[in-house]
């Protein structure tokens, strides 16, 4: 009876040696992710990706309406989402329109860059031109993109989006526009 009691506490004592073994190589794999990202194929410091870190990018490329690539300082790439809107997709309608609106608005130029969080490889940022335009407030008054009412609660946003719809801006011209959200589902 007391050689089955010590086999069982040896066998207990393994698998709870195991289990936070495993445990611990979960966390330490979750700090990491918490500290770098791989962006475009770099691996990018949390610095840029911390939430509340404000920087400027020289804006290199746009994805679509709501995305868009910019160099750092130091000549990093990082790829940003912009807070607050979704734009149409690429294939669905005003996508492209969306795409050039962002484009005329930042490509080539440098813009201020503040950290809300991350997003799958992107850091999900607020922007604001050089003169100090946001660009989710332009975007959103040019009908070119929705308010994203899921992730943020900006009544300025939410009033843009009203004001486009009801003067058939951008997609608002479409007799029955399709949310982003909406879009993909199908």
């Amino acid at each position: 009876m007391k050689h089955n009691s010590l086999i069982f506490c040896i066998i207990a004592l393994c698998l709870l040696s195991c289990g936070n073994n495993r445990h611990r190589r979960h966390e330490n794999k979750n700090r990491k992710n918490n500290t770098e990202i791989s962006v475009s194929g770099k691996t990018v410091s949390a610095f840029q990706i911390r939430k509340g870190v404000e920087c400027s990018v020289k804006v290199v490329s746009i994805t679509d309406g709501d995305t868009f690539k910019g160099l750092t300082s130091d000549n990093q790439q990082v790829k940003c989402r912009i807070y607050g809107i979704d734009a149409p997709e690429k294939k669905q309608a005003f996508g492209q329109k969306s795409k050039q609106t962002l484009s005329d608005l930042i490509f080539g130029k440098n813009v201020t860059i503040k950290v809300q969080g991350k997003s799958f490889d992107r850091a999900v940022v607020w922007a604001y031109t050089k003169d100090g335009k946001d660009i989710s407030a332009e975007m959103i008054k040019a009908g070119m993109a929705w308010h994203f009412k899921k992730y943020s609660d900006d009544v300025e946003y939410a009033a843009l989006e009203i004001q486009a719809s009801k003067s058939k801006i951008g997609l608002w011209a479409d007799k029955n526009p399709v949310a982003p959200w909406e879009w993909r589902k199908k």
